[in-house]
C-alpha cells in the first residue's frame, strides 16, 4: 500500500461520521515523510505534498501540532484510537494527532467531497 507498510492493527480507513454533529467527517490521514495519504472513501485515497495539500488542511494541521499531546507509536494504534479524540475537547471538531504517523481530521461535509474530486469548496 503507497510503498509504506500499514500497521496490522489499524485495517482498511475510510472517513467515519462525528458522533457528535453528524455534519462533520472524522477523515484518516498519514503522513510519512513528506507525503500526506488522505483516506477520502472507502479504498479511496488522495496523495498530497506540502505544496498541494489543500489550505484547509494545513490549517488543522498547524493546530494539531500546536497543542502538543502525546500520541502512540505506530505500533500500538487500534482502529478505535485513531477514531477517537482522547486529547484536548477544543480539537473535537479539528482534528488530533492519533500516532507517529496517523492524524484524523474532522471536516465538513462539502470539504470532503472537494478532496475526493466532486465539488469545489472554496472554504
Amino acid at each position: 500500500m503507497d510503498g509504506y507498510p500499514m500497521p496490522h492493527l489499524i485495517g482498511e480507513l475510510s472517513p467515519v461520521v462525528h458522533p457528535k454533529n453528524w455534519e462533520l467527517i472524522r477523515v484518516p490521514v498519514r503522513k510519512v515523510d513528506d507525503q500526506y495519504i488522505v483516506y477520502v472513501a472507502d479504498g479511496f485515497h488522495r496523495i498530497y505534498n506540502d505544496d498541494t495539500l489543500p489550505d484547509v488542511l494545513k490549517s488543522k494541521f498547524a493546530m494539531i501540532n500546536a497543542n502538543g499531546e502525546k500520541f502512540l507509536p505506530d505500533s500500538k494504534i487500534l482502529r478505535l484510537t485513531l477514531y477517537t479524540n482522547t486529547h484536548a475537547p477544543e480539537l473535537d471538531e479539528v482534528g488530533w494527532r492519533a500516532s507517529a504517523t496517523y492524524y484524523c481530521l474532522v471536516v465538513d461535509r462539502l470539504t470532503l467531497e472537494s478532496l475526493k474530486g466532486g465539488i469545489q469548496n472554496d472554504a
